[in-house]
């Protein structure tokens, strides 16, 4: 199965290549461009939105919602060029939200407020000394927003504010692209590829007119680099980096792709890259019951119940209405959070271009995909907070934004989480101790991080010692059957001293989870069974530890081997830069291993009211 990735992530990558090669991007393109606006919108979308917001429930809250976080932009002083550590990430993307939302509440109300608002941004954002291209994510979401705004409000701009932002994207984006020391992104297979691309493209596309020859090299190179960006979605939509990246990556590329359409009529293919679209199935059961994330790598808590509404963009693409069912309901009880709420705006317009009449939820309840984060999840409905759901992951330390939790595993039942992933930990937070958090290999201080290592995950442990960096855990059987619905993961390369480690993990219809842990050790040696919880627990037999949580109980059972040694361990941080972790604990089990003899652990996990 390792191998089909492979060739079928080989074959996207050949296929998206050369669709891009067949496109000749010249100087004459970029001088014979539409007219401003030629940015993301498409003929009618303004129009239609309005038309919808009188007449849908959704489209309305989610309006209302735009112009709240436009008159909010009215307020205060302009940004001003304020770095947090290493970073002006911040407030590039606070650029990008007030210029956006208060260049789409211009278009939609036409009152010039707005547009005045959005210039002085982009004018005091033009100004700055430069736009940090030592992080050059910084410089891409800067260049995004000033485009946007550019493009969106051409006709209304003062001649002094055009010429300031023009030459601000030229000189301070597109030119600062071309530096040798910044120009790694263009092969890098993240995030940064998209951020970075997605806004060099819509920069040169808004200026094209003032420089098409720079233009013209800008789309092409972007053009050239974007299949780098696109291979980690292969070959089923897995995003290797987490739910969270996914919004942050996924929507530059969207918005690169809608930009390329809009502006030059062709979107070269992008779309269509292995397993880009297919990924808003895996970002839908990536939300449990509870609307909380399946948060593994560095994804956050997954605490928060939002709204993500870039799969409305994917539900118009595919014409699947399923895709946006979670979030309707969401949006239709009014009360509700964004995800990644700068783009709302964009969201406002890829909403209004679905069919509200055919949206129905999903007709399946398992999903699992391959890559370089293998996972399962099934959830047991689409329509009760209660319903039962149990995702799991295999995967490698040595992925981008991964933790040490191959084999690691979310559950929950009865609207409680059992099983938890105490989630990432705020940058920052780290480097200003001086954790070089992006170091590499099995020594980097990032695997002291608590939160990072196999130590807080609910996962296999071995004599205490992290995981190996460069170690895989590979998904190798999947089980889609009513009585068991679940997978096995080969954990054997992330643990040392064992000559063989497979976890299989499945759920039933009732909502019992079987976790069956078959290891062969090469040595003698202490294997820990462990499961993050953040519910009270209690030791009820020697094999047997209860847990209870909003009136609900669940116990934790060890049907083999006979002798293991309960434990329930404190979250309480190891080290001063780490995260408290309150209202958490680790339950679960030791068993001794033998050389060479053969070892299994079976847990259960069963729901008692």
């Amino acid at each position: 199965m390792k191998n089909i990735a492979k060739i079928v992530i080989f074959l996207s990558i050949l296929f998206v290549g050369g669709r891009l090669c067949a496109h000749n991007i010249t100087a004459e393109m970029m001088s014979d461009m539409k007219p401003h606006p030629r940015l993301l919108l498409r003929e009618g979308d303004v129009e239609r939105v309005c038309s919808m917001a009188s007449q849908v429930p959704q489209v309305e809250a989610l309006y209302d919602y735009v112009m709240k976080r436009a008159d909010l932009a009215l307020e205060g002083e302009v940004c001003g060029r304020e770095k947090r550590g290493r970073r002006l990430l911040a407030v590039s993307r606070l650029v990008l939200e007030r210029v956006l939302s208060c260049s789409c509440a211009y278009l939609l109300t036409g009152d010039g407020q707005y547009a005045e608002r959005a210039e002085a941004e982009m004018v005091a954002a033009a100004r700055f000394e430069d736009w940090n291209p030592s992080h050059f994510l910084d410089v891409g979401e800067m260049v995004a927003a000033l485009a946007i705004g550019y493009d969106w409000l051409y006709d209304v701009l003062s001649e002094q504010s055009r010429s300031e932002i023009e030459s601000a994207i030229i000189e301070k984006g597109l030119l600062g692209a071309e530096d040798e020391r910044q120009m790694w992104f263009y092969r890098r297979e993240n995030n940064w590829n998209q951020v970075c691309n997605g806004g060099l493209v819509m920069g040169a596309l808004a200026i094209a007119d003032r420089n098409p020859e720079l233009a013209a090299k800008i789309v092409k190179k972007s053009l050239s680099s974007i299949s780098y960006g696109l291979r980690p979605y292969a070959p089923d939509g897995v995003y290797p980096e987490g739910y969270a990246y996914w919004n942050y990556g996924t929507w530059y590329q969207v918005m690169m792709i809608e930009s390329l359409r809009s502006a030059l009529g062709d979107s070269f293919g992008l779309e269509k890259s292995d397993g880009f679209l297919q990924s808003a199935y895996f970002m839908n059961f990536m939300v449990a019951p509870s609307g909380r994330s399946f948060n593994f790598s560095d994804s956050g808590a997954g605490s928060s119940v939002q709204s993500n509404l870039l799969l409305a963009w994917f539900a118009s693409e595919l014409n699947d209405m399923a895709l946006v069912y979670r979030d309707m309901e969401v949006l239709k009880r009014g009360k509700f959070r964004v995800s990644d709420r700068r783009f709302s705006p964009l969201a406002l317009f890829y909403l209004g271009r679905c069919d509200f009449g055919r949206v129905t939820p999903i007709d399946d309840n398992f999903w699992y995909g391959y890559g370089e984060q293998p996972l399962f999840i099934y959830r047991g409905g689409w329509g009760r907070e209660d319903d039962a759901y149990l995702a799991a992951k295999g995967g490698s330390p040595s992925s981008n934004h991964a933790h040490m939790d191959g084999g690691s595993f979310v559950y929950e039942w009865g609207g409680v989480r059992w099983s938890s992933d105490l989630g990432s930990q705020d940058y920052h937070s780290l480097e200003s101790r001086g954790v070089k958090l992006w170091a590499k290999g099995q020594h980097s201080p990032r695997w002291d991080v608590f939160r990072l290592n196999n130590f807080s995950h609910s996962t296999l442990t071995v004599d205490g010692e992290k995981h190996l960096y460069e170690g895989r855990a590979e998904m190798v059987e999947v089980y889609d059957s009513p009585k068991c619905y679940g997978a096995t993961f080969d954990l054997t390369s992330l643990l040392s001293g064992v000559e063989s480690a497979k976890r299989k993990i499945t759920i039933d219809e009732s909502g019992q989870v079987a976790i069956d842990d078959e290891v062969v050790a090469g040595r003698s040696a202490e294997l820990r069974w462990t499961m993050c919880t953040p519910a009270e627990a209690v030791i009820h037999s020697d094999r047997t530890i209860l847990l209870e949580s909003k009136g609900r109980r669940l116990r934790v059972e060890v049907l083999s081997p006979s002798r293991v040694k309960p434990f329930i361990l404190s979250n309480d941080p190891p080290h001063d830069y780490d995260a408290p972790n309150k209202g958490s604990r680790r339950v679960g089990f030791v068993v001794r291993l033998k050389p060479h003899r053969h070892h299994s652990l079976q847990v259960r996990l069963v729901p008692e009211s």
